[in-house]
C-alpha cells in the first residue's frame, strides 16, 4: 500500500512487544514459581506427620501456571526451577533423587493436560484426577528406589499404600486450589 505520493507506507508493528521477549519472560516466571514452589516446601516444613501435605502449594502452583501458560513445554520449565532449587544445600533436603522426584509432577500434569484438551466439558473433574497422578509420582519412583536399591524411605517403609493415598490426596486439593485461583483471576 502506498502514500497518495506514491512513497510505501512506514512498517509498524501492530503487536506491543517482540514474541521472542514474551516467551523468555514466560519461562523465566515458570522457573521463578517452581523454585517459589520449593522454598515454601523448605521454609513451612512442619512435623505433621501427614505424607504429601506440601502438595496443597506444590500443585495448585503448578496447575495455576499450567493453566496461565499455553505452550507445550510449560511443565518442562517448572519443573526446571524446582530441580534447581533443589541443588541449594542449606534448605535441608536429604532425599538422593529429589530433584527427579520433584520433577515429575509438574512434567506429568502438563502432558496429561496436552493429551486430554479435547474434554473441556469435563475439565473440572479430570484436571483434579490429573494433579493426583501427578503429585502420586513422588511416592510411587521412591518405591521404586526403595525397592531396587534399599534407600530408608520412612513414609514408604511405614506404610506404603497410606503415603500413595495420601500424595494422591493433596495433590487433588492442590489442583482444585490451583484450578479455582486461574478460574477466581480470569473472572476479574
Amino acid at each position: 500500500m502506498n502514500k497518495i505520493n506514491g512513497s510505501p507506507l512506514v512498517k509498524t508493528r501492530s503487536e506491543r512487544f517482540h514474541p521472542d521477549l514474551v516467551l523468555a519472560f514466560q519461562i523465566f516466571i515458570l522457573m521463578l514459581t517452581g523454585a517459589t514452589a520449593i522454598l515454601l516446601h523448605a521454609r513451612f516444613r512442619n512435623p505433621i506427620h501427614l505424607p504429601g501435605h506440601h502438595g496443597i502449594e506444590f500443585m495448585a502452583l503448578a496447575t495455576f501456571m499450567a493453566m496461565r501458560m499455553k505452550f507445550k513445554t510449560r511443565g518442562l520449565f517448572f519443573a526446571l526451577g524446582t530441580g534447581s532449587m533443589l541443588f541449594v544445600p542449606f534448605l535441608g533436603f536429604t532425599d538422593p533423587i529429589a530433584q527427579i522426584v520433584f520433577m515429575l509432577p509438574p512434567i506429568v500434569l502438563c502432558v496429561l493436560m496436552d493429551a486430554f484438551k479435547a474434554i473441556k466439558k469435563l475439565q473440572f473433574f479430570a484436571l483434579p484426577l490429573f494433579g493426583g497422578l501427578a503429585y502420586m509420582m513422588i511416592p510411587l519412583v521412591r518405591l521404586f528406589v526403595h525397592s531396587t536399591t534399599g534407600f530408608p524411605y520412612k513414609s514408604i517403609m511405614i506404610h506404603p499404600v497410606y503415603t500413595i493415598t495420601m500424595h494422591f490426596a493433596f495433590g487433588v486439593a492442590g489442583t482444585l486450589l490451583g484450578y479455582s485461583i486461574y478460574r477466581g483471576l480470569k473472572s476479574l
